[in-house]
Order: structure tokens, then sequence, then C-alpha cells
């Protein structure tokens, strides 16, 4: 990023995996690895008004915040801060 924060962006799990906790064990070993490599003191997420993937960033402490949003696809920003 711009700001020299992290982003978590474009992360997928094969349809027939879905539901077994994979997507979230994958953002908190991101959100970890984040943290040991001195990211700031919030990571901003821009997303889809898809339910899944707000669910999965709530569970991973995100919750919504008012910030630009830079992207077309996104209308919901979310934030974590540690």
């Amino acid at each position: 990023m711009e700001d020299g924060g992290f982003e978590l962006a474009k992360m997928a799990v094969s349809p027939r995996a879905q539901g077994l906790g994979i997507g979230f064990l994958i953002g908190r070993a991101c959100m970890t690895k984040a943290r040991a490599l001195g990211a700031p003191a919030s990571i901003s997420k821009a997303i889809p008004p898809l339910k899944p993937p707000i669910n999965l960033y709530q569970k991973l402490g995100f919750r919504k915040a008012p910030a630009p949003i830079p992207y077309e696809r996104a209308n919901i920003q979310m934030e974590l801060v540690f």
C-alpha cells in the first residue's frame, strides 16, 4: 500500500473446502505476519457487499469504518485496530 501499510486482498478458498475455517486460518496467519513485520496500528480493507467476506473479516476482528474506498466494486470499508 502507498502508506506503508498492509492489505489482505483477493483471498479465496476452493468451493470444496469452504466452510472448514480455512479462510479464517489464512486471514489470522496474515494478520499475525503483518504485526510481526511492523504493521501500523490499524489495517483497512474495502470489500464488496457480500455476506461471507463480511462475516470472515468480522471474525478476524475487523469492524466497519468510515473511510474513502479506493476500489470500484467495493462499497464497505472495514478496519482492524491492533
